[in-house]
């Protein structure tokens, strides 16, 4: 953490507050624990890397007990692979059922090792790879017999990489390439079909095969909150859950592809409207649903068991103290004590909440050190009680308006 700049753990801070979970190049700044869930997901990596295993998690947990954490935490594991990671969340305006939305998020999102985990999408990619694949007429020649040689490439998306590779060369417009590869409604030259539901596993494939081409061990996709799905009608519901259906589906027919699905506990438990009220999903996916305490590679993540310990609570706090002091230019130990961060997780351990304990824990960490760092005439005593309530409302506010119907006016 020595070498944490200024910037970056301003945007931490900001990250937090906001909540949300650090951007996967920062969160491992703020990790803590869960070592032998990230050892069962790196066995997932590994295999998917050397072995071209193809699978299907799910990240189960309430809301703040740390899923996109432990998902951040997989993208960075991910990245050092060399995989290609995306993550696509869920909202009124990305859906399943409307599959158009999802895929260009997901092009949009695209994260690499060379981007160091700042989202640069498909157009990034898609442009260093000419750079090293079109420095004169005879390597893009061989570049583009090169893409003739990959097997099982759908011809369109065949057709759409010699396009852009010759319009880079060329100096050429790329435009309509690059919106037809985020599923936009254009039709390039030569090309027939477009990207949508019906194609999704043969554009999966093609892409997943165009990226261990050029290579990177394959594609992360992770799919965030998803139990916003239960909140909708059930005509919207059932269309999402058969579009998860297939994603789960298509997992089974490709190769180096990690899908990682995050979701809350009564997503499983809700016979009207969770998984179970879709019997063609829940006939998919029940069976491999379950926790088994021990097993790490299980199906099913569970983030109650690997949730964190006082111990655990105490040193996050620590490290949140030291990013603080980076942001604002402070030395916040010297006014708050290892001693009294263990003071400060055991209140908040005392207060009755629905709300998951790491969520409360990182907000009144943060609030306390924003209190006493604009205020120092304050104690930590005086400051202990209004952060936890200042925290709480933070909570609250980010929880309101969640939930809202997609169904369009």
């Amino acid at each position: 953490m020595e070498n944490l700049s200024r910037g970056d753990a301003i945007k931490i801070i900001q990250a937090i507050r906001a909540g949300h979970p650090p951007p996967v190049r920062l969160i491992h700044h703020i990790h803590v624990g869960q070592e032998r869930w990230l050892e069962g997901m790196k066995w997932y990596l590994e295999n998917a890397k050397d072995a071209e295993l193809s699978a299907v998690r799910f990240i189960v947990g309430d809301y703040g007990s740390g899923k996109t954490h432990f998902l951040r935490m997989t993208a960075l594991m991910a990245l050092q692979q060399k995989f290609v990671v995306s993550e696509v969340t869920l909202s009124r305006d990305i859906r399943l059922d409307r599959f158009d939305t999802v895929w260009r998020s997901m092009m949009s999102n695209l994260v690499t090792s060379e981007s160091e985990g700042e989202v640069e999408g498909i157009e990034g990619i898609l442009n260093r790879w000419c750079e090293q694949a079109a420095q004169s007429t005879e390597q893009l020649q061989q570049s583009i017999a090169q893409i003739e040689d990959i097997p099982n490439l759908d011809p369109d998306f065949r057709q759409v990489l010699r396009g852009y590779l010759q319009a880079w060369f060329e100096g050429s417009d790329r435009d309509t390439y690059l919106q037809w590869l985020k599923s936009d409604a254009v039709r390039p030259r030569g090309v027939r079909t477009k990207i949508d539901r019906t194609s999704a596993r043969a554009m999966l494939r093609s892409l997943i095969l165009f990226l261990r081409s050029i290579g990177y061990s394959g594609l992360v996709l992770f799919l965030d909150e998803l139990e916003l799905i239960r909140e909708q009608s059930q005509k919207v519901r059932d269309a999402n859950y058969d579009t998860l259906r297939q994603f789960v589906d298509d997992a089974d027919n490709l190769r180096s592809f990690l899908l990682l699905c995050s979701v809350t506990p009564i997503m499983l438990e809700d016979a009207q409207k969770g998984f179970p009220s879709f019997p063609p999903l829940w006939q998919r996916i029940g069976g491999m649903l379950g926790f088994a305490e021990g097993d790490y590679r299980a199906i099913t993540v569970d983030m109650n068991q690997a949730s964190l310990t006082e111990n655990d609570l105490v040193e996050v706090a620590k490290r949140l103290r030291f990013i603080h002091a980076v942001a604002y230019n402070w030395k916040p130990d010297q006014k708050i004590s290892d001693e009294f961060l263990q003071k400060l997780v055991k209140a908040v351990i005392r207060e009755r909440s629905e709300y998951p304990l790491p969520r409360r824990v990182v907000q009144t960490t943060i609030s306390h050190l924003e209190i006493l760092q604009q205020n120092p005439e304050k104690t930590n005593e005086e400051a202990l009680p209004e952060a936890i309530r200042n925290a709480f409302e933070t909570i609250r506010r980010q929880e309101r308006g969640r939930y809202r119907s997609w169904d369009r006016e």
